[in-house]
């Protein structure tokens, strides 16, 4: 058990970043949402630009994209995560953060300058937004402890990659591609916890605990793509993407931070204890703070249907507290075409997280496993034979994402066993318990090729 003058400082040093959703959360585009992001190989026009600038070497036409989840609803529940220990038996209580929001994943604009295609695009790469509640509740009736505690772990992370991106044609089978983007991230969480105690078998009668924390850190970084595409013929295509370490050159992050425990009795002195630090949480320093990432597909096209799968790998280096494993994943992904105007299309995907085993409140890891199914619109309007393009394409896309998580999260344990003795209140080592979490998303994008 924690004691007198270590308890209030781990109750402060304990305290992790929380983690939020993995690198792939959103898909960007058409052409992804309709095979589940499997499409290194055969990525062209808007997608290409942040899925393989090679497929802008295609030089079709010149594209308009703007695209966003309609709405991604979140269900993420902690069983026992709150937990409390005091003479006589123990309480645990499950904490959730059920959201739903609005999520603009991506503006894209393709151009073709000659014999290059350029691509600019704004990609939301992560927006996470979560509240978890929880609260453990004793009534006068059960001796020894009289408790009303409460506990909120809210917050908002942030990730948007802008830049741009370059294809060109080598040959008739072979078209090379390259990009660089500029990251942003910012992160805001706030905790809050209290807890009013009434204890029956010692000196001290009440106990008032409270945990505030105010937290924020931002980041810029710098990332470059490259790209290959390679027809190999009879239909097949080979498609690799190589991304670089995400190099952060400027990072700012401060934390408000504090403690407090109130404890009276009748014939004893009141204790209070407080304690406050600005430690900032939620900082990985400059330079490589992700490691680099490597994809990996093939693809067959054939008349009006396209298959693709696709491996991509993320090495354990660099930074520790954000990639501490290998991080493989799948794809898998089909489309075909009904007729003329209508595409159907289908995928199965991993989002597997690199981040480190949690450790301390409140962490969590958490691998995703999903599919998506959509449908694409498209129409065809001829225009005079004097304009630059015989047509314009209209196209719109509606496609849904769920995806599983499955992993670890971390808990924290209050220890109220000697409150009544000496009036301070102990922290147990943070444990583990595994958890279920829900994704579901409906994308809806619209684009122009003219």
């Amino acid at each position: 058990m924690i004691r007198a003058g270590t308890s209030l400082g781990l109750l402060l040093v304990l305290a992790g970043a929380a983690r939020a959703g993995n690198e792939d959360t959103y898909l960007f585009g058409d052409h992804a949402n309709l095979m589940a992001g499997a499409i290194a190989a055969t990525a062209n026009g808007t997608g290409a630009v942040w899925y393989n600038p090679a497929g802008l070497g295609l030089g079709a036409r010149s594209k308009l994209e703007l695209s966003g989840s309609a709405f991604m609803l979140q269900i993420r529940r902690i069983p026992d995560m709150l937990q409390v220990h005091y003479n006589g038996g123990d309480e645990k209580q499950a904490i959730q953060s059920s959201r739903i929001y609005i999520v603009p994943s991506s503006l894209v604009w393709v151009r073709t300058l000659g014999t290059l295609t350029v691509g600019i695009g704004v990609f939301v790469t992560q927006q996470d937004l979560y509240r978890f509640d929880g609260t453990v509740k004793r009534g006068p009736n059960t001796p020894p402890l009289d408790l009303d505690m409460a506990g909120q772990l809210s917050g908002t992370s942030l990730r948007y990659h802008l830049g741009g991106s370059f294809g060109h044609r080598l040959g008739p089978r072979v078209r090379l591609g390259g990009g660089v983007f500029a990251v942003y991230e910012k992160v805001n969480e706030f905790r809050k916890l209290f807890g009013d105690a009434t204890v029956s078998d010692g000196p001290y009668k009440t106990t008032f605990l409270q945990r505030l924390v105010d937290a924020e850190s931002s980041r810029i970084s710098l990332e470059i793509v490259l790209g290959l595409q390679w027809e190999l013929g009879r239909h097949w295509v080979l498609g690799a993407v190589a991304r670089s370490p995400r190099v952060t050159f400027w990072e700012s992050a401060g934390t408000d931070n504090s403690t407090a425990i109130v404890s009276r009795g009748d014939a004893v002195p009141t204790v209070t204890v407080t304690n406050v630090t600005h430690d900032p949480i939620g900082r990985f320093g400059t330079g490589p703070t992700m490691p680099p990432r490597f994809t990996l597909g093939l693809a067959r096209q054939s008349g009006r249907t396209e298959v693709s799968f696709e491996v991509d790998a993320r090495p354990p280096i660099f930074n520790d507290r954000l990639a501490a494993r290998w991080a493989v994943n799948g794809r898998v992904g089909a489309m075909f075409a009904v007729n003329e105007h209508n595409h159907l299309g289908f995928g199965l995907f991993t989002d597997r997280s690199g981040q480190p085993a949690p450790k301390a409140f409140p962490d969590y890891r958490v691998d995703y496993y999903g599919v998506t199914a959509g449908w694409r619109r498209q129409s065809i309007v001829k225009l005079h034979d004097s304009e630059h393009a015989r047509t314009l394409v209209f196209a719109t896309t509606a496609a849904l994402r769920y995806a599983l998580g499955v992993g670890e999260s971390t808990t924290i344990r209050f220890d109220y066993s000697h409150a009544a003795a000496d009036g301070l209140v102990g922290r147990v080592d943070d444990g583990r318990v595994d958890v279920l979490f829900h994704e579901i998303s409906f994308y809806l994008g619209s684009s122009l090729e003219f």
